[in-house]
């Protein structure tokens, strides 16, 4: 229990990173990567950040989960989850084959276009909007191997939920109820191919208090979010995602 409460080796910026983020991802279903992820990346300095970073936002979906499964459009998700289940290994041999560098070029470019997407600006070419079985496979395949890969499944789920038109409660729960899938395949998958790191539970310890009250203030904060500024926040996490990856 000690540990949970020992913050004088964990840097403030990481504190505030993780502090923030779960309050976002709790309001929006996404962001605890982008926001979390580079200070996690800058202060840990290896790939024990990316598995930490798959810990605390399993347990934001773990929170979330009695308000977010009953909301959950559960066509929508099977066929994600089936997509995850796809890119989850691909993504652990990417993780294991590919340098870090290689693996943010491709991010970028996958996330940019998700971006240009949910914006609206390419809503005059119905096929980017257009909702079907196969493209959810190929989009919950896309989130797999990001997840493995970076600890990021969330943007291209959010892209594909917000370019289909869902509601911001479809596009929250799906988004929160996939990642509580995903999050635990993933790990189990990076532990057969490239290991868990022994310092994975002593780094997470310390942040799992500003994660539950980032996540607790969050769940208030989400009933005051309208559609439009749903819709801007998740188009600006997307963003911030784009450039987090080009900067990091």
């Amino acid at each position: 229990m000690e540990l949970l409460f020992d913050f004088s080796a964990v840097p403030l910026l990481v504190l505030g990173a993780v502090f923030a983020a779960s309050i976002l991802q709790s309001i929006t279903g996404i962001g605890f990567g982008v926001i979390a992820g580079p200070a996690l990346l800058i202060s840990m300095g290896s790939a024990v950040a990316i598995q930490v970073s798959i810990v605390l936002s399993f347990l934001i979906a773990l929170i979330l989960a009695p308000n977010t499964l009953p909301r959950v459009d559960r066509n929508l998700l099977k066929d994600l989850f089936r997509g995850v289940v796809i890119g989850t290994p691909l993504g652990a041999l990417a993780l294991a084959s590919l340098s870090i560098g290689a693996l943010k070029l491709v991010a970028i470019v996958v996330v940019g276009c998700m971006t240009l997407i949910a914006t609206g600006l390419l809503s005059r070419y119905p096929v980017f909007e257009r909702d079907g079985k196969g493209r959810r496979l190929v989009v919950g395949g896309v989130s797999g191997i990001l997840n493995t890969a970076l600890a990021m499944p969330g943007p291209a789920l959010a892209a594909y939920a917000t370019a289909i038109r869902s509601t911001p409660e479809i596009v929250r729960s799906t988004t929160l109820v996939t990642f509580l899938l995903a999050y635990p395949v993933a790990l189990v998958v990076q532990a057969g191919v490239v290991g868990l790191s022994a310092e994975l539970w002593l780094a997470a310890a310390p942040l799992v208090l500003p994660t539950v009250a980032g996540t607790l203030i969050g769940i208030g904060a989400a009933r005051f979010v309208n559609p439009l500024l749903f819709r801007l926040l998740t188009i600006g996490f997307l963003l911030a995602s784009t450039i987090a990856l080009a900067l990091g």
